[in-house]
């Protein structure tokens, strides 16, 4: 039976995790139900035309009768319902400091498979980007882990739950040129390599049972590139 006193919520993406993906694990965490609709690349677009979308972008979360925009307004948002946000302001403004950081990271990671170069160049650029430019984000997040404890406070939060979704997507490959040569799959997979309490971070929240249960049952892809993508390769996601 459903929670009259939980709102409706409908989390609307594209048929990978990409900008959607923490606000999705934060939802599983929390035990907070929700649909978790996933669309074809032209329903996006549809919708774009037809001014459905907020800012003509995905994700958007519907709350009962009200559409909002930008994923991680949305994923603080999901926080608050989950009851992943601590409590004092300042964990706070710590623990969202932890998560637009994360973003940072993701902005720029992803940007290199939008660049209009040959294939070579761009896959030049991502070994450039796991060797030299990676590290630096990485070392500020080492910097940042407490060995065996969560980042903010005592118990798991939203910057945590972050910091394991940014490893996470910079571990798998994401796009089509990237998935193809097995030098930046290893380089990927391997990123973490020099950073422990990272490491370590993210296993403990990999092993919070709520995680690990959205993790077994996720969809998976080959890569992250929605626009590349055939129909094919998706999985488990009636």
């Amino acid at each position: 039976m459903a929670d009259a006193s939980r709102p409706l919520l409908k989390l609307s993406y594209f048929k990978v995790r990409g900008r959607a993906e923490l606000t999705r694990l934060v939802f599983a965490a929390g035990g907070v139900p929700f649909e978790d609709e996933r669309v074809p690349f032209e329903e996006q677009k549809r919708r774009k035309e037809a001014g459905e979308l907020p800012f003509g972008q995905f994700p958007t979360l519907a709350v009962d009768d009200r559409l909002f925009a930008q994923s991680y307004s949305i994923a603080k948002y999901a926080a608050r319902v989950a009851g992943l946000m601590p409590a004092d302001p300042l964990d706070v403004l710590q623990a969202e400091g932890i998560v637009d950081s994360t973003d940072d990271v993701r902005s720029k990671f992803v940007a290199i498979r939008y660049m209009p170069l040959d294939p070579n160049a761009v896959q030049e650029k991502y070994r450039e980007w796991f060797n030299t430019t990676l590290p630096v984000w990485l070392e500020k997040f080492e910097r940042l882990c407490r060995p065996g404890q969560f980042l903010v406070g005592d118990s798991l939060t939203v910057a945590d739950v972050a910091v394991f979704n940014m490893c996470d997507y910079l571990m798998s490959p994401s796009c089509a040129q990237q998935a193809a040569s097995p030098e930046l799959c290893a380089l990927a997979a391997g990123c973490l390599g020099s950073f422990p309490r990272l490491q370590e971070l993210r296993q403990k929240v990999a092993e919070v049972p709520a995680i690990k249960a959205w993790l077994d049952k996720r969809p998976q892809t080959p890569h992250d590139d929605v626009r590349t993508l055939r129909d094919a390769e998706f999985n488990d996601l009636s």
